[in-house]
């Protein structure tokens, strides 16, 4: 499949959602990210196939990326908010997913960000080390700086670990932590963009290059339609 043959899939994709959500009130349930993105986790997935997956921050991705995953495999979801975990399990119906709730030590958040520091939400990110080593952690949730450093320790040799909204600048001084690491950046400075850290060649388990294309496509079509406006 070409460039734009991919894009243009994945904004059929993105619209027909849309569509359905605003004059249906159908929600597609799929994670809250672009599809450039999602087919990117996607692809790690089933190229690494691995054997115990992490997420920090529970939604409709805990629902939908286990759906790539070998049979058997694992999927732990940690999620801070009550409520929100609880509608999560309501939705599952996978039995290799797990989704537990670990609310926050300390609110409201004391970090600058508003994003939630380590004191803020220490139960939520030492959570997961009762599980031993994951080969495969995405991080979207709370305290997204904190958990990518304690991911470093959580992931295996063989793992990948992913941050979403990685365009994010003040997620960043953790980043030089990891061996290996890729950064798909758009335009948006506060939202979206994926990073990619891992102890191995990340080329192994996904073709950057294609990926990378695809995204300088986007982001000068958006160049373009910024400079018009």
């Amino acid at each position: 499949m070409s460039i734009m043959q991919a894009i243009v899939r994945q904004k059929y994709k993105e619209y027909r959602s849309r569509l359905l959500n605003k004059y249906f009130n159908k929600i597609t349930i799929k994670p809250l990210m672009k599809y450039r993105e999602i087919e990117i986790i996607e692809d790690i997935l089933m190229n690494l196939r691995p054997d115990k997956c992490l997420e920090w921050g529970g939604g409709y991705s805990t629902l939908y990326f286990p759906l790539f995953l070998k049979n058997n495999s694992k999927w732990l979801s940690v999620e801070h908010d009550k409520d929100w975990a609880q509608k999560v399990r309501d939705m599952n119906r996978n039995p290799d997913v797990e989704i537990f709730n670990e609310q926050p030590d300390h609110m409201p958040w004391t970090d600058p960000n508003n994003d939630g520091s380590y004191d803020d939400l220490k139960s939520y990110i030492e959570y997961p080390s009762r599980f031993g080593k994951f080969d495969f952690i995405l991080i979207d949730g709370r305290a997204r700086k904190d958990c990518l450093i304690k991911a470093l320790d959580l992931v295996s040799d063989r793992g990948v670990v992913v941050l979403h909204d990685a365009n994010r600048k003040h997620y960043h001084e953790p980043l030089r932590l990891y061996d290996y690491q890729i950064m798909f950046e758009n335009y948006r400075p506060k939202s979206h963009g994926l990073w990619i850290g891992s102890k191995r060649d990340i080329r192994d388990v996904l073709d950057v290059n294609r990926h990378r294309k695809l995204w300088e496509v986007y982001n000068n079509i958006a160049r373009r339609i910024n400079r018009i406006k």
